[in-house]
């Protein structure tokens, strides 16, 4: 039998704990509870600073996503803007159903003072990852960082907005996945690799 160890086991009761009673209502004793810890022993602060740091190793080892994780540094391999647009959605779409369950703690995570600023530093690697890509497109040619950055969300935000309702079950009977996705990623590459 494999032997999980202490900040293994601290950060999978924080997770449940964290999933079922929110993370303003569990306390680190409880936390060292569910781990099977001595609560004020300090087992909990040889490996975490606090609660918040521990929240920031379980939302990058859970929740958050990378650019290797969405094969960024490979998307030159499929060779077209289409095909490199539907491989990053898939990519989404994937993340987005493996986040379905932490749904609820992400949106009181959102609403603390440190939310933004933890969204931010979980999303800055694929923002720039994101930003290289699409730097490369003609129509991106020229364009500041910021321009760069508005673009990067009106090209994603469509598709994580539909993925978002389906997964809120409120989708219509007019628009099915792959209908979207291929309308999706057409029009955006015909727009990608125009130049400006």
């Amino acid at each position: 039998m494999t032997q999980v160890n202490t900040k293994d086991r601290i950060m999978q009761a924080a997770l449940k704990l964290f999933l079922e009673q929110g993370y303003q209502k569990t306390s680190i004793a409880g936390i060292e509870t569910e781990a099977g810890l001595a609560p004020r022993a300090g087992a909990f602060y040889r490996h975490f600073d606090g609660k918040q740091a521990l929240l920031m190793e379980i939302a990058k080892a859970y929740v958050s996503e990378t650019p290797e994780d969405f094969g960024l540094d490979r998307l030159a391999d499929f060779g077209d803007t289409r095909s490199e647009l539907i491989a990053i959605a898939l990519k989404y779409e994937e993340a987005m159903t493996r986040q379905k369950p932490f749904l609820r703690l992400i949106e009181e995570i959102r609403l603390l003072d440190f939310g933004t600023d933890l969204q931010d530093e979980l999303d800055a690697a694929m923002m720039i990852g994101l930003a290289s890509w699409i730097s490369e497109k003609p129509a991106a040619k020229g364009l500041s960082e910021k321009q760069l950055a508005a673009l990067l969300i009106n090209v994603f935000g469509g598709w994580l907005f539909y993925i978002y309702k389906v997964q809120q079950n409120v989708t219509t009977d007019v628009l099915d996945r792959d209908t979207m996705l291929d309308e999706w990623a057409t029009g955006w590459a015909t727009m990608l690799d125009t130049a400006r």
